[in-house]
């Protein structure tokens, strides 16, 4: 069948974000279920495409054994500050409140398991959202051809995985604002991975935007 693979890719990849999204919004297990299952879902489906077609797993998931332009660092700089700066900007049209009781109610989230859920958002979410939209997706499209459909696939994909995650914390018009900003800043990564030939580019550039906005929940949440 023409195109077998990219199909492939393209099922396990709506299988992946309905599920999660199902168990995000419908089921709102604890934040280690959550994470477990994610992992599974993301994970899972990389390790069971590179079984079925004999793909090396670091080419899968574009990651290779370079460091990204030691100009990035500036830029990482930039992401953590600019986020932070937004969210003082558009305070007043956050719900403040919604956001504390889902951290506190929804997440699990307290003095003594933040910094373990802060730590593995940054550390380990990030690679493991990069590893899969940015690395295995892309790399599937661009060996068919498609890498631009590829692109903007991944990306939307990635802005409507999150919208169980956020939907309740803006207002609409706000809200509406963040799904095209996701969708985004999901091409954006992708142009940081490309420019410098290593997922690890954009997934420090993930990390730094979790850090960015994990600084803002602690302030929220402790101060």
């Amino acid at each position: 069948m023409k195109h077998k693979r990219l199909l492939s890719a393209v099922l396990l990849s709506i299988t992946a974000v309905v599920f999660l999204s199902f168990i995000e919004s419908i089921l709102k297990p604890s934040y280690l279920v959550k994470s477990i299952l994610k992992i599974l879902c993301f994970a899972g489906s990389v390790f069971f495409y590179s079984f079925a077609y004999k793909e090396d797993i670091f080419s899968l998931i574009h990651l290779k054994k370079k460091m990204p332009d030691k100009k990035l660092i500036f830029f990482l700089l930039f992401v953590y500050a600019g986020i932070i700066l937004l969210f003082f900007l558009l305070k007043e049209r956050i719900d403040l409140s919604a956001i504390r009781r889902s951290l506190l109610e929804k997440e699990g989230l307290n003095k003594d398991n933040f910094l373990f859920i802060f730590s593995y958002i940054i550390l380990c979410n990030s690679f493991l959202e990069e590893a899969f939209f940015r690395g295995f997706l892309i790399e599937v499209f661009k060996k068919e051809g498609l890498y631009k459909a590829g692109s903007l696939y991944s990306a939307i994909l990635f802005a409507l995985y999150h919208i169980g995650i956020v939907a309740s914390w803006f207002q609409p018009a706000v809200f509406l604002l963040c799904i095209v900003g996701l969708s985004l800043a999901g091409l954006f990564l992708e142009w940081i991975c490309e420019r410098n030939d290593t997922l690890l580019a954009s997934y420090a550039v993930h990390a730094f935007a979790n850090l960015a906005i994990n600084t803002i929940g602690t302030f929220m949440m402790f101060m």
